[in-house]
C-alpha cells in the first residue's frame, strides 16, 4: 500500500499488478482491504487499484472535505491522474463506492472501459436503510456512532452477511476510527437523496456507452434487491442467499461475472 497525494488528501492506495487498470471503490464501513481477494484474482492480468475513500481507512482527508457528488467524481478523477492513469480504467464499485464510481462515470464516461455495480444507490425516491436514517440525525447519529462498540457492530454485520467471518468484521471494526465515523455521518448528510435526481437520466444511458452489469446479494438488507434493476441495464446477476457483500459471500462467482464484463470491452 501506497500513499498519493490527491489535492489535499494523502490517499493510501492497495495498488498490484500490471495490464489494463481495474478501479475498485469500497463501501461502508470497508475499506480498500474488503477488495483483497479480488486484487489476489486478477492482479496477474490486471493493473488493481483499490483506494481507501477520503476519510476511510489510511486516507487522510480534510475534515471539511467536500462529499457532494461533483467533487467525488472530481476525486476520482485527480487520483488516476496522481497513478498517472491516463486511459480508460474498468470499474468495480460497491455501496457508497458505487455512488462515487457513478458519480465518476457520469462526469467522465470516457475515461470507464467497463462498469461492475453492486448493492448501492443512486436514485432520488430511494430512502436510506434505518442505520443511515439515524447517521443523518443531527447528535442522535454522533452518539449512536460513540456508542456502537464492537459487539454491537458484530451482531449487525452477522445479521446483515452470516458467512462474513470473524476476520472480516475485526478488520473493518478496527478501521472505524472516531475520526472515521465523523466522516460517515458527514458522508450520509450531505448526500440526501434528492441531489441524485439531475443524474438519473444520465445513469440510464451509461450502458449505451461501455458494458455495464449489475450484481446484487438477493438477502442485501440494506438496499432492496428491486433496484439492481434500475441502473440502464439487462445485464442484471441476483445471486441468492447472499447478502451486502458478495464479492465477500459469492467470490468466485462476481470474479467470474467481473471477467466476462471486462472481457466485453476488450
Amino acid at each position: 500500500m501506497t500513499m498519493y497525494n490527491v489535492e489535499k488528501s494523502r490517499v493510501n492506495v492497495n495498488m498490484k499488478g500490471e495490464g489494463e487498470p481495474i478501479l475498485f471503490l469500497h463501501g461502508v464501513p470497508d475499506t480498500s482491504e474488503v477488495w483483497d481477494g479480488a486484487i489476489a484474482a486478477f492482479s496477474d492480468k490486471y493493473q488493481c487499484i483499490a483506494p481507501d475513500l477520503p476519510g476511510f481507512g489510511r486516507t487522510q482527508a480534510p475534515r471539511n472535505f467536500e462529499y457532494s457528488l461533483e467533487n467525488l467524481a472530481n476525486f476520482i478523477d485527480q487520483l488516476l491522474s496522481s497513478l498517472s492513469i491516463a486511459g480508460g480504467v474498468h470499474m468495480v464499485i460497491h455501496d457508497i463506492g458505487g455512488v462515487v464510481g457513478l458519480a465518476f462515470a457520469i462526469t467522465y464516461p470516457h475515461k470507464v472501459k467497463s462498469l461492475t455495480i453492486m448493492d448501492t444507490t443512486f436514485f432520488s425516491d430511494y430512502e436510506w436503510h434505518a442505520m443511515a436514517k439515524t447517521w443523518r440525525k443531527p447528535i442522535l447519529g454522533e452518539l449512536v456512532m460513540y456508542l456502537m462498540g464492537r459487539s454491537k457492530f458484530s451482531a449487525a454485520m452477522k445479521k446483515s452477511a452470516p458467512i462474513l467471518t470473524n476476520a472480516q468484521i475485526q478488520s473493518n471494526y478496527d478501521s472505524l476510527t472516531w475520526r472515521n465515523r465523523r466522516m460517515i455521518l458527514r458522508f450520509y448528510r450531505a448526500l440526501d437523496p434528492v441531489i441524485f435526481r439531475k443524474w438519473e437520466g444520465q445513469l440510464q444511458t451509461l450502458s449505451q456507452r461501455f458494458p455495464t452489469q449489475v450484481i446484487w446479494g438477493e438477502k442485501d438488507a440494506f438496499l432492496p434487491v428491486a433496484l439492481s434493476r434500475r441502473f440502464g441495464t439487462d445485464n442484471v446477476h441476483v445471486l441468492e442467499d447472499t447478502g451486502h457483500w458478495p464479492m465477500l459471500e459469492q467470490a468466485n462467482e462476481v470474479h467470474r461475472l467481473i471477467r466476462g464484463n471486462i472481457a466485453l470491452a476488450e
